[in-house]
């Protein structure tokens, strides 16, 4: 039963030593670790992998513990792998073989308008819904521009009084919801297939000019000129 043990033991680390190696590979092509970095503190950093940090120092303590040969008493290995190391270590392999994609997370049932709808309906389910931006959209599904809170205030301060009466639609509002004439904030467009990380790294860097990112719409290819599929929001990936 000891031998048994022991070779169950040794079969252990061997597995856990080829998981580490596929662990540090996988890292160094997808974040391009230099040679002079740690592939295991690079990925403990990334911030779609935070919830991994602690097990990710872990895994990296009991690798160099055994690759320095420190982890002996009188020769013999004093430390053992269990089935939850392996498993945590395999997740996290699973996760940079394969990395949650944009269409995992993104919005599909959004509250869209045409040029044709009558700004009175659509403030009413705005404040209804507590909805505060809203796509405008073409026959073709592109996007024309979006509505907002912002929207009403940009005219109001170009124009000083505003009406909005049961006769006023969207497209009377046609210059203000145009995307580069929103003054404090901007959107931007990523493709469907895109890894999730690259939409949180977007919104982590949302700053241009003044202006902060409020929505990614998601495309196939990531272009404006092409149909929208889908909306992403920094709500949306709050759990990342």
């Amino acid at each position: 039963k000891y031998i048994k043990e022991r070779r169950k033991m040794k079969g252990s680390i061997l597995i856990f030593r080829d998981l580490c190696n596929k662990f540090e590979d996988l890292v160094r092509i997808k974040y391009k670790v230099k040679d002079d970095e740690g592939a295991f503190n690079k990925l403990s950093m990334q911030k779609e992998y935070k919830k991994f940090e602690k097990d990710i120092n872990l895994i990296r303590k009991i690798r160099n513990l055994l690759s320095h040969g420190e982890c002996k008493i009188e020769g013999k290995t004093a430390i053992e792998i269990n089935e939850n190391i392996i498993e945590k270590l395999k997740e996290i392999i699973s996760l940079l073989e394969n990395p949650p994609l944009v269409t995992s997370r993104y919005i599909t049932e959004m509250f869209v308008v045409d040029l044709e709808e009558k700004l009175e309906k659509l403030i009413k389910v705005m404040n209804e819904k507590k909805i505060s931006h809203v796509p405008v959209l073409d026959k073709d599904k592109k996007l024309v521009g979006v509505f907002s809170e912002n929207t009403i205030f940009s005219k109001l301060s170009e124009d000083e009084i505003i009406e909005i009466g049961k006769e006023y639609k969207v497209k009377d509002y046609e210059k203000y919801i145009k995307l580069e004439n929103h003054s404090s904030e901007y959107f931007d467009f990523i493709k469907r297939n895109e890894e999730l990380a690259s939409a949180q790294n977007l919104f982590n860097k949302s700053i241009k000019k003044d202006k902060k990112l409020v929505m990614l719409f998601v495309t196939e290819n990531g272009k404006k000129n092409e149909k929208i599929l889908g909306i992403l929001t920094p709500w949306d990936l709050l759990d990342m």
